[in-house]
């Protein structure tokens, strides 16, 4: 044989071996794309918790072989995009998440904002995307692709009140919040509506704008003057911490009332916030065999890192899109939204769920007290439906 032919027949068996290797097919996947924060100051709270969190239910879930789907293992993959802390950064997340990388279903953002530009792009596209913890009622309203994991804003007031009025005994509230912010607002007018029906009384409410020069005194030197026993603040941790500590050094001794939106963690260790009761989507010592095995599975993997929130949320959003699928036999679309929206009780890393063929899953909300150094549970309380 000739040395040219020698290598025709080598190329050619060459060829018919890379042809052989395109033909073979790809293992099948189930794609989920995170979207997130994760770099700046949003990240240590929200976004890194998120990616480590989802990234611990993936390992978990390919370990056993990944997600049986029609009778057919898929690996699960995880693709995330990173966003700005902007609504318009979102959505572009989420397009090049559909439109680049074929996601089958969608993960975050956290923040409620974000969640609202990034689940209009899922609803145009028809891709599920899963909420972990955007509470705001806009998130889901009047969509058929998005459900969230946290509460809805709202339930925080109905908690807060309940707890206020039958087990701290109080009468009397002031209330101090952002004027342009839908999310103190709809926890406000709750909180007002149920502590007046069992028969407290809202004594004051003071606004404040986000861009206000200095600290709202004024408002709360007016709130003062009405002698309430509770303020309540569904603000920020920039802003509660210094509301709170202008209170204390204008001698306010009543009770403070705080949302999920104060960073427990961040505050911890100041002397003004002891006694504070805030309220959390999750709590971190509770003993239900959901939050204790997913400790547990942290603990091996992230030693050195303290589990957050968002973490044991984005956990039981791919923990949930994986049932989903089981269950709808699809790895995408409105049946395998219409399979997590209807697969009643899951008890969760981040909470116990009961969903009920909505995107806004039953759950409670927690109430914490804060300590110089620790968060203490008080109760959980069940939404009143």
């Amino acid at each position: 044989m000739t040395r040219g032919r020698r290598l025709s027949v080598r190329a050619l068996a060459t060829c018919t071996l890379l042809l052989s290797a395109c033909d073979a097919k790809a293992p099948p996947e189930l794609r989920v794309g995170l979207i997130g924060v994760f770099d700046g100051a949003a990240s240590s709270s929200s976004g890194m918790p998120a990616r480590l969190g989802a990234q611990l239910a993936v390992d978990e879930l390919n370990a056993v072989g990944g997600v049986l789907i029609d009778g057919v293992l898929h690996r699960v993959r995880l693709i995330d995009r990173e966003t700005a802390n902007r609504p318009d950064a979102a959505a572009a997340a989420a397009r090049a998440l559909v439109n680049l990388d074929s996601v089958d279903v969608l993960v975050g953002p956290q923040f409620s904002a974000l969640a609202l530009a990034a689940g209009a792009v899922a609803e145009v596209s028809q891709i599920p995307l899963v909420a972990p913890m955007a509470s705001s009622p806009s998130v889901t309203a009047n969509r058929a692709f998005v459900t969230r994991l946290a509460f809805l804003d709202a339930d925080q007031g109905d908690a807060l009140a309940r707890f206020a009025h039958d087990t701290l005994g109080l009468r009397r509230a002031g209330v101090l919040y952002n004027a342009a912010s839908d999310y103190g607002r709809g926890i406000i007018e709750l909180f007002g509506r149920t502590f007046t029906a069992l028969g407290g009384r809202i004594v004051g409410t003071e606004q404040y704008n986000i861009d206000d020069p200095g600290d709202q005194q004024p408002q709360i030197m007016r709130l003062l003057a009405q002698q309430p026993d509770a303020i309540v603040l569904p603000n920020f941790s920039v802003r509660d911490s210094s509301q709170v500590r202008i209170l204390r050094t204008a001698g306010f001794r009543g009770q403070l009332l705080g949302s999920d939106a104060w960073d427990a963690i961040a505050l911890r260790g100041r002397e003004y916030v002891t006694g504070s009761i805030v309220v959390g989507n999750w709590d971190r010592s509770s003993t239900r065999p959901g939050v204790l095995s997913f400790l547990q599975r942290w603990k091996v993997r992230h030693a050195e890192v303290q589990p957050r929130a968002t973490a044991a949320a984005t956990y039981d959003a791919l923990r949930l899109i994986a049932r989903a699928a089981e269950q709808a036999k699809v790895k995408s679309g409105l049946p395998l939204v219409r399979a997590l929206q209807n697969g009643g009780t899951f008890d969760g890393a981040f909470a116990r769920y009961q969903f009920n063929g909505t995107g806004n899953p039953i759950r409670g909300a927690t109430l914490l007290e804060m300590r110089r150094d620790s968060l203490v549970f008080r109760v959980t309380l069940d939404p009143r439906r």
